[in-house]
């Protein structure tokens, strides 16, 4: 069990004060088992998890010193971990399983988690069937990112199987929990007053910009998120990861563009025009700057693109590609980091209660046409040390992992769009997570359903690939590319 420092770290401390009202910040991985399942060693298992990340099992408190105020953990690990116990019998469920586990959960969700009392996780298990069950994972953002929570579900898992059989599973050394985590370490780059003053002056003027959006019959007074998912077979797969290999790019620029081409094709099917488009792309800085290895190790770059920039999709993905190159060298992602901890800074004279209105206000206005989130494969095997598309963890004792479920629970941004991908057992999972104030239900689904026909659709493939898509091997996979993202 790793220690992490008293002092909440910046991204930490932005998410803390950027959950208020509608904003929930809660990061969900479900496992979908099937066999029996003791649910005694698996409340056991959970609580054995839970003490291997101190920091889920803390709370926040608020110090001040000389008239700054700042965050801590507070060690809570004799805590109770809190443990839910659900029916959700077939009679019960809908054709969405995501929504239907929401609104089983949705009493905790849509509580105001209080972290100055609570700490920053709690499980959930539900049964949908004689020998089948939802196992959640449920923790706060402000203690952990994706990375966090699938190492806490493997964590589980791995502890379930200790107590049914006496002794650790044989993956229990496979390593990491996610194929994006393995980053090269790289040195920060040193910057004078004048690009640090255009860095501030950039970041701040994006609250101002306005970026189309697809267009949506949500009602703005509906605060609730619609969630639709695609599992695409071991095939569909492979054939998309090297559609983007043989084009010569990356998986996620394929994602990028396919979610930027689906907004201006549904946009003119409804008679709307085309303009501006922005798309965040999560990065994990795990491993990459040392300064930001937290237990947070998130941040975002930022692409931009006009209607003529899109105008030829195979042009259009290899700027993107560019783009991503650029912004790396360039080390847009740490870039960001720099403008929360100013931000953060300028706000340490107010009170915890001012701050959080303050960050939440200018978070919300903060808009964005899409974000996309490329997690890579859950739980990865490793060939020759390299992540695949395969996943190591695939059960343990007598139960069976069927399926991985990934969700970003209200997350703070006022981007009512995010799309979510990553790889489980060599199959690729689409997560379309929409506000109730842009799109209904059925339009989540169809548009969900249009990125997946831009993905296989022969719009983006470069000439010199073109009619050379192949299904290949799905041991060179989506998670083994993700992972130079």
């Amino acid at each position: 069990m790793e220690d992490v420092s008293p002092r909440v770290d910046v991204l930490s401390e932005t998410i803390a004060l950027s959950t208020c009202g509608n904003t929930k910040n809660i990061i969900i991985t479900a496992m979908d088992v099937k066999g029996p399942f003791d649910v005694q060693a698996g409340e056991e298992a959970a609580r054995r998890a839970s003490q291997s990340f101190p920091q889920l099992m803390s709370c926040i408190r608020e110090v001040s010193s000389r008239g700054v105020h700042y965050l801590e953990w507070e060690r809570r690990l004799d805590e109770p971990l809190p443990v839910f116990l659900a029916e959700m019998p077939e009679s019960c469920r809908t054709d969405n399983l995501l929504d239907d586990m929401i609104r089983v959960m949705k009493p905790r969700l849509e509580r105001d988690w209080d972290l100055f009392r609570q700490i920053a996780v709690e499980f959930h298990f539900i049964r949908l069937g004689p020998e089948r069950n939802l196992m959640a994972s449920v923790c706060h953002h402000v203690a952990g990112d994706g990375g966090t929570a699938s190492e806490s579900g493997r964590e589980f898992l791995l502890n379930y199987h200790q107590i049914m059989r006496g002794s650790k599973p044989e993956w229990a050394k496979d390593e990491p929990a996610l194929s994006t985590v393995r980053k090269r370490p790289v040195r920060t780059q040193l910057k004078g007053w004048a690009e640090t003053i255009r860095e501030s002056h950039r970041g701040f003027m994006q609250i101002f910009e306005r970026p189309l959006e697809p267009i949506g019959t949500g009602s703005k007074t509906d605060l609730s998120q619609h969630l639709a998912k695609r599992l695409l077979s071991e095939e569909q797969s492979a054939a998309v990861f090297f559609s983007a290999l043989q084009s010569g790019v990356n998986f996620v620029d394929s994602l990028t563009a396919c979610a930027n081409l689906a907004i201006d094709t549904w946009n003119s099917r409804r008679g709307g025009k085309s303009g501006l488009l922005t798309t965040a792309m999560t990065v994990n800085t795990r491993g990459r700057f040392s300064e930001y290895d937290t237990p947070n190790n998130s941040s975002v770059i930022v692409f931009r693109s006009l209607p003529e920039q899109r105008k030829d999709p195979s042009d259009f993905l290899r700027h993107l590609a560019r783009m991503r190159i650029r912004h790396f060298r360039e080390q847009r992602d740490v870039t960001m980091l720099h403008n929360i901890r100013r931000l953060n800074r300028s706000l340490r004279l107010f009170p915890y209660h001012v701050r959080r209105l303050l960050m939440h206000l200018f978070l919300q206005n903060h808009r964005f046409s899409i974000a996309v989130t490329l997690l890579g494969t859950v739980w990865p095997k490793l060939v020759n040390g390299r992540p695949t598309g395969d996943s190591s963890v695939t059960t343990s004792a007598d139960l069976e992992v069927s399926e991985v479920h990934g969700i970003g629970y209200k997350l703070h941004s006022g981007t009512r769009l995010l799309l979510i991908a990553y790889a489980y057992r060599n199959r690729l999972n689409l997560i379309l997570e929409a506000a109730g104030s842009l799109f209904t239900r059925e339009e989540t689904e169809s548009f969900l359903d249009l990125i997946v026909e831009m993905l296989f659709s022969d719009i983006l493939v470069m000439d010199g690939a073109r009619g050379r898509r192949s299904t290949g091997s799905s041991r060179r996979s989506i998670g083994g590319e993700a992972s130079q993202a």
